[in-house]
Protein backbone atom coordinates (compact mmCIF):
# COMPACT_ATOMS: atom_id res chain seq x y z
CA UNK A 1 0.00 0.00 0.00
CA UNK A 2 0.94 3.54 -0.40
CA UNK A 3 2.73 5.21 2.06
CA UNK A 4 1.28 8.60 2.54
CA UNK A 5 -2.75 7.31 2.16
CA UNK A 6 -4.55 6.13 5.29
CA UNK A 7 -7.40 3.90 4.69
CA UNK A 8 -10.63 4.83 6.20
CA UNK A 9 -12.17 3.16 9.46
CA UNK A 10 -14.23 0.40 9.61
CA UNK A 11 -16.57 2.96 11.70
CA UNK A 12 -16.86 5.01 8.96
CA UNK A 13 -17.98 2.82 6.30
CA UNK A 14 -20.53 0.76 8.68
CA UNK A 15 -21.94 4.51 9.21
CA UNK A 16 -22.34 4.60 5.20
CA UNK A 17 -24.08 1.69 5.07
CA UNK A 18 -26.26 2.42 7.87
CA UNK A 19 -27.32 5.73 6.38
CA UNK A 20 -27.75 3.87 3.01
CA UNK A 21 -30.49 1.41 4.86
CA UNK A 22 -28.38 -1.15 5.63
CA UNK A 23 -28.23 -3.94 8.65
CA UNK A 24 -24.95 -3.97 10.01
CA UNK A 25 -24.59 -7.73 10.95
CA UNK A 26 -22.15 -9.18 12.75
CA UNK A 27 -20.68 -10.96 9.44
CA UNK A 28 -20.59 -7.26 7.72
CA UNK A 29 -18.71 -5.64 10.53
CA UNK A 30 -16.41 -8.54 10.78
CA UNK A 31 -15.85 -8.37 6.83
CA UNK A 32 -15.15 -4.58 7.25
CA UNK A 33 -12.83 -5.09 10.04
CA UNK A 34 -10.70 -7.26 7.98
CA UNK A 35 -10.23 -5.14 5.20
CA UNK A 36 -9.46 -2.04 7.11
CA UNK A 37 -6.70 -4.72 8.67
CA UNK A 38 -5.11 -6.16 5.76
CA UNK A 39 -2.28 -5.04 4.45
CA UNK A 40 -2.50 -5.58 1.07
CA UNK A 41 -5.80 -5.51 -1.28
CA UNK A 42 -7.60 -9.03 -0.79
CA UNK A 43 -9.67 -12.01 -3.29
CA UNK A 44 -13.37 -12.58 -1.94
CA UNK A 45 -12.08 -15.71 -1.55
CA UNK A 46 -9.03 -14.95 1.11
CA UNK A 47 -11.94 -12.87 2.70
CA UNK A 48 -14.14 -15.60 3.12
CA UNK A 49 -10.93 -17.70 4.27
CA UNK A 50 -10.79 -15.23 7.40
CA UNK A 51 -14.31 -14.99 7.96
CA UNK A 52 -14.81 -18.96 8.53
CA UNK A 53 -12.88 -18.88 11.59
CA UNK A 54 -15.31 -17.07 13.02
CA UNK A 55 -18.44 -17.14 11.35
CA UNK A 56 -18.84 -21.20 10.37
CA UNK A 57 -21.84 -20.79 8.14
CA UNK A 58 -20.93 -17.96 6.26
CA UNK A 59 -20.91 -18.34 2.62
CA UNK A 60 -18.67 -17.45 -0.07
CA UNK A 61 -22.02 -15.76 -1.86
CA UNK A 62 -22.31 -13.47 1.26
CA UNK A 63 -19.01 -12.25 0.87
CA UNK A 64 -19.29 -11.52 -2.89
CA UNK A 65 -22.61 -10.25 -1.93
CA UNK A 66 -21.29 -7.57 0.36
CA UNK A 67 -18.18 -6.53 -1.85
CA UNK A 68 -20.80 -5.76 -3.97
CA UNK A 69 -22.43 -3.44 -1.37
CA UNK A 70 -18.98 -2.04 -0.46
CA UNK A 71 -18.21 -1.05 -4.17
CA UNK A 72 -21.39 0.52 -4.79
CA UNK A 73 -21.00 2.76 -1.66
CA UNK A 74 -17.79 3.36 -2.87
CA UNK A 75 -16.15 1.99 0.15
CA UNK A 76 -14.19 -0.71 -1.67
CA UNK A 77 -11.97 -0.37 -5.11
CA UNK A 78 -11.79 -3.74 -7.25
CA UNK A 79 -8.94 -4.26 -8.17
CA UNK A 80 -8.88 -6.39 -11.95
CA UNK A 81 -6.25 -9.10 -12.15
CA UNK A 82 -5.49 -12.09 -13.82
CA UNK A 83 -6.24 -15.55 -13.10
CA UNK A 84 -9.04 -17.83 -11.04
CA UNK A 85 -9.29 -14.99 -8.31
CA UNK A 86 -9.05 -12.39 -10.76
CA UNK A 87 -10.64 -9.09 -8.30
CA UNK A 88 -8.88 -8.44 -5.41
CA UNK A 89 -10.64 -5.45 -3.51
CA UNK A 90 -9.24 -1.99 -1.25
CA UNK A 91 -10.29 0.01 0.77
CA UNK A 92 -10.83 3.57 -0.59
CA UNK A 93 -8.16 5.64 0.20
CA UNK A 94 -8.01 9.26 0.58
CA UNK A 95 -5.40 9.84 -1.89
CA UNK A 96 -6.14 8.58 -5.55
CA UNK A 97 -3.66 6.19 -7.13
CA UNK A 98 -3.84 2.89 -9.92
CA UNK A 99 -2.21 -0.38 -9.58
CA UNK A 100 0.17 -2.56 -11.34
CA UNK A 101 -0.43 -6.53 -10.88
CA UNK A 102 2.03 -9.18 -11.17
CA UNK A 103 0.63 -11.51 -13.50
CA UNK A 104 2.45 -14.69 -12.31
CA UNK A 105 1.41 -13.96 -8.66
CA UNK A 106 -1.21 -11.93 -8.32
CA UNK A 107 0.60 -9.50 -6.28
CA UNK A 108 -0.72 -5.52 -6.54
CA UNK A 109 1.48 -2.79 -5.76
CA UNK A 110 -0.50 0.80 -5.77
CA UNK A 111 0.84 3.57 -7.59
CA UNK A 112 0.51 6.82 -6.96
CA UNK A 113 -0.03 8.72 -10.54
CA UNK A 114 -3.10 9.20 -12.51
CA UNK A 115 -2.49 9.38 -16.05
CA UNK A 116 -5.82 11.31 -16.72
CA UNK A 117 -5.29 14.76 -18.23
CA UNK A 118 -7.34 17.61 -16.83
CA UNK A 119 -7.95 18.63 -20.59
CA UNK A 120 -9.87 14.70 -21.26
CA UNK A 121 -12.02 15.50 -18.28
CA UNK A 122 -13.24 18.84 -20.14
CA UNK A 123 -13.71 17.39 -23.42
CA UNK A 124 -15.53 14.83 -22.18
CA UNK A 125 -18.44 17.24 -20.15
CA UNK A 126 -18.35 19.11 -23.83
CA UNK A 127 -19.86 15.61 -25.03
CA UNK A 128 -22.03 15.65 -22.25
CA UNK A 129 -20.17 13.11 -19.82
CA UNK A 130 -18.90 13.83 -16.26
CA UNK A 131 -16.17 11.71 -15.40
CA UNK A 132 -17.26 9.94 -12.09
CA UNK A 133 -14.74 7.40 -11.81
CA UNK A 134 -12.24 5.82 -13.18
CA UNK A 135 -9.56 2.94 -12.62
CA UNK A 136 -5.96 1.80 -14.81
CA UNK A 137 -4.27 -1.73 -14.27
CA UNK A 138 -0.93 -2.18 -15.31
CA UNK A 139 0.19 -5.95 -15.53
CA UNK A 140 3.85 -7.23 -15.49
CA UNK A 141 5.63 -9.18 -13.55
CA UNK A 142 7.12 -8.33 -9.78
CA UNK A 143 10.49 -8.58 -8.60
CA UNK A 144 10.03 -12.28 -7.22
CA UNK A 145 8.63 -13.60 -10.15
CA UNK A 146 11.04 -11.70 -12.67
CA UNK A 147 14.12 -13.67 -10.75
CA UNK A 148 12.42 -17.13 -11.28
Amino acid sequence: MAADTTAINADGVLSRLKDKGYRITAQRQAMVENLVEASKALTAFEIWEKLKVQYKDISLDTVYRNLHVLVDLGALIPINALGKESVRYELVYTSHHHHIVCVKCGQTQCIDYCPIDPELVIMLKKHGYELVRHNLELFGLCRCCNAS
